[in-house]
């Protein structure tokens, strides 16, 4: 019978100070710090060592945590769905800035307490012994060396072995193998070796520090598929394959394959405009009674939609914002007016931006939000740096409520106001366009018993300046600019490398040249954009800070 090892908390930590740092060490500094290191080294692709990202150390997301504890110990759980929601760097929850703070180390700690119970469980499996009463310290060697390895995504070295192998004779002293093997479990699951990702190289220095394969494996699995890299990729990358951009690419494609990297992609679109959080928008239902039963299936209408573009169509942005048809369950049918389910065609509602999803998560609980609407679009499809008011100084007083206007007659206040209309003359007519379809997307002619107004003249310097009836039309010229396929791409860099802002400036702009240099048919993909950061020394290679 094993005992509880709820006093076993001293050899957990010993544990987590001692297994899995070994791979993380290195000058990594602070992620926020701008600024850039060593001398003008350039790289065999023509990459300046000066535009590299530093060295650093990434922390798993909820997403990568669930997906890397489930192939590591075989759980159908999804074991990280109570934890606290990831920090966000420009909209995405790949970020090198998250941390473990106290709340997240206690969830932590219970997730690892449950799937070590889960692997206690499944010993005879994952941990076989012929005979515990004689072999049991060679047995747990040999699971050390195995689950470890797979957990830190490297083979361990002899003072980690020698670090998990006291935990387990903590765990079995006066109890079972089995005992030893759950705490063995429990203290990896919480290890930094576990928990975190390495972009530090193997030492040797220089002004351009190349990831060990190990490393390029793990960074390449988890921009790929959120998860750990598998038995092939990781011979590949013992073989020496992920050390050219033709191994790593052909990697790349064989694991778009995998459902993990359809999930993946789609979750970085999602995130590129916020839809992913319609999960968490809520209505008035006084006023759009009929939210709460199609919240789901606008959720659903994004994903499937995403998916069908990125992966059986065209696989480009300018189909993700102007496609004319859309795939809906009943729920959607009814708010929609379609004539039918599955795979619709329309003709008011086109692209991601006129689906409910967006246009309720960008809306109020009781009526639109057209500079909501107008920023997003702005910040997000067109990476127009529109400063928010605190940035200016300015406290900014929504318009009155008055049943006796339209929305965008109340907001239209802001170009008369000195303060407001240098942003607001571009935001508007941006937020303006979407006036047909009302705070849950559903389509609209009447707002407060007058006839809605959507037909705006869009005039701030960009290649899709022009009037447009609404925003399916802006939709349609957003979807052939140049400026939008750019900014995409410069969205696609932001999500995978976890880093935005001045901190990644000047290793934006890099990438943003190699991506100029693809044939301009490809530069709209998705897929095309992450081969071409794969194959660049940007994601091969580190600066020291």
């Amino acid at each position: 019978m094993g005992r509880s090892l709820g006093y076993h908390s001293s050899g957990i930590m010993l544990a987590i100070a001692l297994a899995g740092f070994a791979g993380c060490t290195g000058d990594v500094g602070d992620p926020d710090a701008a600024g850039t290191g060593g001398g003008g080294v350039t790289l065999p692709d023509g990459t300046e060592s000066a535009s590299l990202l530093p060295a650093r150390i990434r922390r798993l997301t909820n997403a990568e945590y669930a997906a890397s504890a489930r192939a590591l110990t075989g759980t159908t759980t999804n074991p990280s769905e109570g934890f606290a929601p990831d920090s966000r760097q420009d909209g995405f929850t790949v970020n090198d800035a998250q941390r473990v703070d106290p709340v997240l180390a206690k969830q932590l700690a219970a997730a690892a307490e449950a799937l070590a119970a889960e692997v206690k469980g499944k010993a005879a499996e994952l941990a076989p012994c012929a005979d515990p009463g004689t072999q049991a310290e060679s047995c747990a060697r040999a699971f050390i060396t195995s689950f470890g390895g797979r957990a830190y995504r490297r083979p361990l070295d002899a003072a980690e072995a020698d670090a998990l192998l006291a935990v387990y004779q903590v765990g079995a002293k006066g109890a079972t193998y089995a005992d030893g093997i759950e705490l063995v479990a429990r203290a990896v699951l919480q290890s930094p070796g576990f928990l975190y990702l390495t972009e530090i190289g193997d030492g040797s220095g220089g002004d351009a520090l190349a990831l060990t394969p190990h490393e390029l494996a793990s960074s390449l699995s988890y921009l790929i598929t959120a998860g750990p890299p598998d038995d092939a990729l990781m011979e590949a990358a013992v073989a020496g394959a992920l050390s050219t951009p033709e191994g790593r690419e052909a990697e790349v494609r064989r694991l778009l394959q995998t459902s993990a990297a359809r999930e993946r992609i789609v979750r970085v679109v999602r995130e590129w405009l916020g839809v992913d959080r319609i999960a968490m928008t809520a209505k008035d239902s006084n006023v759009y009674g009929d939210f709460a039963g199609a919240r789901a299936s606008m959720e659903r209408e994004t994903e499937d939609f995403v998916t069908e573009v990125l992966m059986n169509s065209t696989g480009t942005v300018g189909e993700l914002l102007g496609a004319d048809w859309s795939i809906i369950d009943q729920p959607l049918m009814s708010v929609y007016g379609a004539a039918g389910t599955g795979r619709v065609s329309f003709s008011d509602r086109r692209g991601i931006l006129n689906q409910g999803a967006f246009l309720s998560v960008y809306a109020h609980a009781t009526e639109t939000a057209p500079v909501l609407r107008g920023v997003t679009v702005l910040r997000r499809v067109a990476c127009v740096d529109i400063p928010s008011p605190t940035e200016l100084n300015i406290n900014v007083v929504p318009p009155v409520p008055d049943p006796s206007k339209t929305t965008r007659q109340r907001f239209e206040i802001h170009s008369t106001d000195a303060e407001c209309k240098g942003c607001h003359n571009s935001i508007d007519p941006i937020g303006f366009s979407f006036e047909r379809f009302d705070g849950m997307g559903k389509v609209r002619e009447k707002d407060n018993g007058t006839d809605v107004d959507s037909a705006v003249t869009v005039a701030i310097s960009a290649d899709f300046d022009g009037a447009y009836a609404d925003s399916n039309a802006l939709a349609q010229a957003l979807s052939t600019s140049p400026t939008v396929r750019s900014c995409f791409a410069r969205n696609v860099f932001r999500a995978s490398v976890g880093r935005s802002g001045k901190a990644a400036a000047e290793s934006e702009e890099s990438f943003l040249k190699a991506w100029q240099a693809v044939p301009e048919a490809e530069q709209g993909k998705l897929v095309e954009t992450l081969i071409t950061y794969v194959k660049s020394s940007l994601f091969s290679h580190r600066r020291p800070q």
